[in-house]
């Protein structure tokens, strides 16, 4: 998966999304932590500061829906990729995850087949 051609902006938001997916359940494993570290050397994203606020359902989903049409899928697999890389998916993990796909109009489904296929690889 190459990165999408996106500004600096948006770069900035993808980074702000993946450190919110991640802190999700209020606790940053050490693989999570070296997943975002990889993340930000592959797309050349700015280091990430998430603000709680993007830790909200609405306000996260409201940044990945500005992104541009062809990042969307793409940024949405680098999160599900980031909530899985640890072996699990807390709760709330999965919410932001379920609310990020139906704000793209991504199917629930697909999305739960993608998080399976993910918890495998990672646990693997």
């Amino acid at each position: 998966m190459y990165p999408p051609r996106v500004d600096s902006d948006q770069r900035a938001k993808i980074s702000q999304l993946l450190e919110a997916v991640v802190a999700a359940d209020g606790v940053i494993k050490p693989e999570e932590r070296a997943f975002v570290r990889r993340a930000i050397e592959r797309w050349k994203l700015p280091v990430p500061e998430a603000p709680q606020s993007l830790r909200s359902l609405g306000n996260a989903t409201n940044a990945l829906r500005t992104l541009e049409p062809e990042a969307q899928s793409r940024v949405l697999a680098l999160l599900v990729d980031a909530a899985t890389v640890d072996g699990e998916v807390d709760p709330r993990e999965h919410a932001l995850l379920l609310a990020a796909a139906a704000a793209l109009g991504i199917d629930a489904t697909a999305l739960e087949a993608r998080i399976v296929r993910q918890l495998g690889a990672a646990r693997g």
